[in-house]
């Protein structure tokens, strides 16, 4: 029997998907927990089929939960639902594989989220089913987080990536800084993010263009440095997998 993981900080959501979804019990079995750390414990503990997590979570929030999923349990599936996003970035979040459920959502919707990456299972076993290095990117821009994250590529040195709010406010790479530290940054395979918590101490932003129109121009121009062959390949391949990495959690 498949056992699904659910996490929210609030009781009575919790309540009302545990009882709703008891009508497919001949499906899944749900774990409700109430913060990430409680769910870390219980992933630790014994073996998900899927998680389901509010980001937006005191102790340990929904995204250090999905980095430790993502370093520990690649194979397991992962339902981000929170009630911050907006319709646009939805469809981006879901076009970067990302399993996502905007509150208020029908108990319905989420059984169907949930049928579909148990589902799925089999045909992902070996890759990180959730969400990609851009789509932690926009949950710190959707959740409106202040932090630092260190991206570090294994040959090409690291860099850094200041959100304050949620606002991308200033980058550094090797000797560059602003935007083009951005790009380069964005432009790395096979990297590592690790992300810190800061404080609420205002940040002066360097960096003046918003985090969707950096995605697009490190994509361009990677496209224009490429040969017409590497084009070719590279229209084959997901944007998880054109710019990939590991997540680790906030320290």
């Amino acid at each position: 029997m498949n056992t699904v993981l659910i996490v929210d900080d609030d009781a009575q959501i919790l309540t009302i998907i545990k009882e709703s979804l008891k009508k497919y019990r001949n499906r899944f079995q749900i774990i409700t927990v109430r913060d990430g750390l409680a769910a870390i414990k219980a992933l630790q503990k014994r073996h998900f089929s899927a998680v389901v997590t509010e980001i937006q979570m005191p102790i340990v929030n929904g995204l250090v939960l999905l980095a430790y999923i993502a370093k520990n349990c690649p194979n397991i599936p992962c339902i981000i639902m929170t009630g911050h996003g907006s319709p646009h970035l939805k469809k981006q979040l879901q076009q970067l594989s990302s399993h996502y459920i905007e509150k208020p959502f029908e108990i319905t919707e989420l059984a169907q989220a949930i049928l579909s990456v148990l589902g799925e299972q089999e045909i992902v076993r070996g890759t990180l089913n959730g969400i990609s290095v851009i789509g932690f990117l926009r949950l710190i821009e959707m959740e409106c987080l202040t932090c630092l994250c260190e991206i570090t590529s294994p040959d090409s040195g690291k860099g850094h990536l200041l959100f304050d709010g949620g606002v991308l406010c200033d980058a550094s790479c090797d000797n560059l800084r602003g935007e083009k530290a951005v790009l380069r940054l964005l432009k790395k395979d096979n990297v590592t993010i690790n992300f810190n918590k800061l404080n609420e101490k205002k940040t002066p932003r360097r960096i003046k263009t918003d985090l969707s129109t950096l995605l697009l121009k490190a994509m361009g121009s990677e496209d224009e440095t490429e040969s017409p062959e590497k084009r070719r390949r590279t229209r084959m391949v997901k944007p998880r997998e054109k710019i990939s990495g590991k997540i680790k959690g906030l320290q």
